[in-house]
């Protein structure tokens, strides 16, 4: 199964330029390239992304190039589209560019009240509220919300998702209805990031060959328990060849409603071991809420809540067996073409294992403020203030207090072609 998706991966990475420079075809693709220079002012610690402990993406103050990202949806037939997007990063996580999504989406004629679709290749599953923008850019905030921040980290469909929805006219026909079903590989080891590192709030997302540092955990070094993990997480890997799955409910009332809830079970097996990444079992729910207040004022609210175990059962739990908790809500509002957003997260782990040097119990918020001036139709200047502060039990392992508080100023030059 690994082998036919990665065919169909690579089918859309060579037919899509192919289809664009046909003329005749031309009109059936549509493309979005977009690039984001920042100037970021930090009060924290060294970054997760330098392999450290500090919540945020970046490691020192400056000039940075944010992201830059291509965006190309085509049209193959009347009933079949393909997609590609790729990101480059400034960092050394990775290639300098590569994909995060590549897959093809089938949307049959339809001959009942009941409209279908199906993708297969490798896609965000639909958790994130924020992030629907080219690109998965979030037109709210620069930095995504804890959850999204971790989906963006460790989670990706690697499979194929059916996709029911019926708008009832018994209703008024303003009511939609829609399931997702998934079943997908390649995303065994997530969870590793998010138990060892903690929840971060960041803009940063993981492409296909990315490895992700992890904490300079006492446990990781030669000799001691977890010596075969590598220094790193590679998000997208199958391990054990288990599928996983799940399922995804949504109700949408005409623009001014939508409720989204989520069952995810990777059905890991958390005994398992490859090449120097551990399978873990990770199960989480999500619920979603966005609506409009009075005074035209947006509203989402997400929460999620899961665990995520690796290794055998000892004293009744596994060697790593983490609850985790997130949730929080974001108020927006337009003013011609600028926006306003404010957003406050609440996150949490709780640890069940007794595993010695291995403290994953965790509790912490943060804010975020962002003001976005939009100064045509392509260009915009945002500026955001963020705070994230956070008790983590392993900070003692690294000589930081238990309790830390992190802040990020950045102004951020977003342009769009």
């Amino acid at each position: 199964m690994v082998r036919v998706l990665t065919t169909i991966v690579a089918s859309v990475v060579c037919i899509v330029p192919a289809m664009t420079a046909a003329d005749e075809i031309a009109r059936g693709y549509d493309a979005s390239v977009g690039m984001e220079f920042s100037y970021v002012k930090l009060s924290g610690y060294t970054s997760w992304t330098e392999g450290s402990v500090g919540k945020l993406r970046h490691a020192s103050d400056g000039a940075v190039m944010n992201r830059v990202f291509f965006d190309l949806k085509g049209r193959l037939a009347d009933t079949l589209n393909a997609r590609v997007v790729l990101e480059a990063y400034d960092d050394d996580l990775g290639n300098a560019i590569d994909f995060t999504q590549a897959f093809l989406e089938w949307r049959p004629v339809p001959r009942s009240a009941t409209r279908y679709r199906l993708k297969a290749g490798a896609f965000y599953p639909r958790i994130s509220l924020e992030n629907v923008d080219a690109g998965w850019s979030s037109p709210y905030t620069l930095n995504s919300s804890a959850i999204n921040t971790w989906v963006a980290e460790e989670i990706r469909t690697i499979g194929a998702e059916v996709s029911m929805s019926r708008r009832p006219e018994s209703l008024g026909g303003a009511h939609v209805f829609e399931l997702d079903i998934a079943v997908f590989v390649g995303n065994d080891p997530a969870g590793s990031l998010l138990a060892w590192k903690g929840w971060s709030v960041h803009d940063r997302q993981s492409r296909f060959g990315d490895e992700l540092p992890l904490p300079p955990m006492p446990l990781l070094e030669p000799g001691r328990m977890f010596e075969a993990q590598d220094p790193y997480v590679a998000p997208f890997r199958e391990i054990d060849g288990r599928a996983g799955y799940y399922v995804n409910a949504q109700w949408r009332y005409a623009n001014r409603f939508l409720v989204r809830a989520m069952h995810y079970d990777n059905r890991a097996d958390p005994t398992a071991l490859q090449n120097g990444q551990y399978a873990w079992a990770t199960v989480f729910e999500h619920i979603g809420l966005q609506t409009t207040l009075p005074g035209n004022v947006g509203l989402i609210v997400q929460w999620m809540f899961g665990s995520t175990d690796m290794g055998p059962v000892i004293n009744g739990a596994h060697v790593v067996d983490t609850e985790f908790d997130s949730k929080f809500i974001l108020l927006t509002r337009v003013f011609k073409s600028n926006r306003f957003a404010i957003r406050y997260d609440h996150f949490e782990m709780t640890q069940n294992d007794q595993t010695p040097e291995e403290n994953n119990p965790e509790k912490g918020h943060a804010w975020t403020f962002s003001y976005q001036f939009g100064l045509s139709e392509r260009t915009s200047i945002a500026v955001e203030w963020l705070s994230i502060k956070t008790h983590r039990c392993a900070f003692e392992y690294y000589g930081l207090p238990e309790t830390v508080t992190e802040t990020q100023l950045q102004l951020t030059l977003k342009l769009r072609l």
